[in-house]
């Protein structure tokens, strides 16, 4: 029997992944700042630092990706208010295959994307656009540092740059590899450095979501 799926379970697991790539990133913390032999190095520290990012946003994707089609499903928020879809799928299969259209593949890594979906297949976009809406210029943040981390390239630098620069004010004389960057503190809060406050917003997007 299939289990069944909810938003408020979707959730859960999203969190739960987030909090497992925390601790991780904990563990490897204390390791960097040790000073025993055995410590991470520098570019050691980097790697592992953009490899949690990297799988936080996935793990993101992924979470958005299931919770749109249940909402074009007709499922309720986990407070129960109703969804209205301009869809009317038989399963999430169904649904995938509907909203994917002629597309080769469906883009979450962009908050414009997905608010032009949900605006597209729910009416009024509830309950996906505003918390995107609201979190619009940390998530295009993140999905900068995203697509440098996965290409690599002359493009996806040029972008990244715009994200350094937006935090020191002016390019500094060496860009610093995302994994550096996201090491460094947050400038809206010194209690946090930007690695965290990156699982935070995915938090509160989440929370906000399926409210």
């Amino acid at each position: 029997m299939a289990v069944r799926r909810n938003v408020l379970k979707v959730q859960t697991e999203f969190l739960v992944r987030l909090q497992d790539l925390e601790q991780f990133d904990r563990a490897n913390q204390i390791a960097f700042t040790s000073g025993a032999s055995h410590a991470l190095t520098k570019s050691q520290m980097t790697m592992l630092t953009e490899t949690i990012f990297f799988n936080a946003f996935r793990e993101y994707e992924n979470f958005l990706n299931e919770l749109f089609l249940l909402y074009c499903m007709g499922k309720k928020t986990s407070s129960g208010a109703k969804v209205r879809s301009f869809l009317r799928p038989k399963d999430t299969v169904h649904a995938a295959a509907l909203v994917q259209s002629s597309l080769s593949h469906l883009d979450w890594t962009s908050p414009g994307n997905v608010i032009a979906r949900s605006e597209t297949y729910l009416l009024n976009g509830f309950p996906i656009k505003d918390p995107l809406t609201t979190n619009l210029i940390a998530l295009q943040k993140y999905k900068k540092i995203r697509n440098h981390i996965a290409h690599g390239s002359a493009e996806s630098l040029g972008e990244y740059k715009k994200v350094v620069k937006d935090y020191y004010g002016t390019m500094p004389l060496t860009t610093p590899p995302p994994g550096e960057y996201l090491m460094l503190t947050d400038q809206a809060d010194s209690s946090k450095y930007l690695l965290l406050s990156c699982f935070e917003t995915f938090r509160q997007v989440s929370s906000a979501m399926i409210a």
